[in-house]
C-alpha cells in the first residue's frame, strides 16, 4: 500500500468487473495488504521516553487523497483486520502508525497477530480464516497469513539474510505444522533473490508454490534508478495448487500486486 499511495479501491473494482480473470467477475476475494496506515485519535499521541519512532513514509499521491485503512470499511462491504507494526514517523500531526491488514469479502475469523523477532523495526504478521463453498457445494476453509519481513542489515548477526530467516522461523513455529489449508504471502524484502535462505525455509514449511512464477524471479518491486527485485512471494500447504501472476499495473504503490488463485 506504500502508506496510502496504493489504490486498493481500484483493485477491488477491477476484480469485481473481471478485468484480471478473463471477464469472469470475482465476487469473493481476500486482500493481504502491507504498509497500510492508520491516522487520528486511535494512534497514541505520546511516545515512551527514549523511544525513537521509525522515519515517516509519506509518498506523493498526486491527484489522490491518502485514506487510512478504516476508510475501506465505509467504501466497501468488507471484513477487515488491521494490526499496526510501528509508528509512521514521530509526533508531528497527523499522528500515524503502519502495519498489515487483511480485507475480505467473506467474514474473517480466528484473527491472530504474530509478533516476529525484532531485528531493526517491529514486525507483526496477521492471520485470519475464511470459509466458503465451491461451485459444486463442497465446503472449504482457508487460513491466510499476511507477512512483511524486515530490511535489517544485522551485520553482526548473520546479515540481512539471517535477520529475515529468523523472522520466518518464528512465523513457521507460531503457525505450527497442522491446522487448515494455509496461504502465506507478502513482502519478504528478499533483495538477495534466490540466494536468500528464507525462501527455502518457507518452501519446506509450505511446499505448494507456483514453480513457474518463482523460478522466473518476476520483479514485483519497481524502485529508484531502475532497480527491480522479486520481493513478494506466495506459499501454501493443504491445497491442491496455487496459480500466481503479477498484475501489470502498480495501482499507485511501489510494488506490483500478485493475483493468486487457490485450488482445493
Amino acid at each position: 500500500m506504500h502508506v496510502g499511495a496504493g489504490d486498493v479501491d481500484g483493485v477491488i473494482a477491477r476484480l469485481r468487473r473481471g478485468d484480471f480473470t478473463g471477464g469472469r467477475p470475482v465476487h469473493d476475494f481476500v486482500l493481504l495488504l502491507q504498509e497500510e496506515f492508520r491516522a487520528g485519535a486511535e494512534v497514541p499521541a505520546a511516545l515512551p521516553h527514549g523511544f525513537h519512532a521509525p522515519s515517516r513514509i509519506a509518498p506523493a499521491t498526486i491527484g489522490r487523497t491518502r485514506h487510512g485503512v478504516h476508510a475501506l470499511e465505509t467504501a466497501e462491504p468488507v471484513s477487515l483486520v488491521y494490526v499496526p507494526s510501528m509508528r509512521n514517523g514521530g509526533i508531528a500531526a497527523p499522528v500515524e502508525d503502519r502495519g498489515n491488514a487483511i480485507v475480505s469479502s467473506l467474514p474473517l475469523e480466528d484473527l491472530t497477530a504474530i509478533e516476529l523477532p525484532i531485528e531493526h523495526q517491529r514486525r507483526v504478521a496477521v492471520a485470519a480464516t475464511v470459509h466458503g463453498r465451491a461451485p459444486g457445494g463442497a465446503a472449504w476453509t482457508l487460513r491466510l497469513v499476511d507477512v512483511h519481513l524486515d530490511t535489517a542489515m544485522a551485520l553482526l548477526h548473520g546479515g540481512p539474510f539471517g535477520a529475515r530467516r529468523r523472522q520466518a522461523e518464528a512465523l513457521v513455529s507460531a503457525l505450527g505444522g497442522g491446522g487448515p489449508p494455509t496461504v502465506v504471502a507478502g513482502d519478504l524484502n528478499t533483495w538477495g533473490g534466490a540466494r536468500e535462505s528464507v525462501l527455502a525455509l518457507l518452501r519446506r514449511a509450505f511446499p505448494v508454490v507456483d514453480a513457474r512464477f518463482e523460478e522466473a524471479h518476476v520483479a514485483t518491486f519497481d524502485g529508484p534508478l531502475g532497480f527491480h527485485a522479486a520481493l513478494d512471494h506466495v506459499f501454501a500447504r493443504g491445497v491442491t495448487a496455487i496459480a500466481v501472476r503479477r498484475l501489470d499495473e502498480r495501482f499507485g504503490s511501489d510494488h506490483f500486486p500478485l493475483l493468486v488463485e487457490v485450488r482445493f
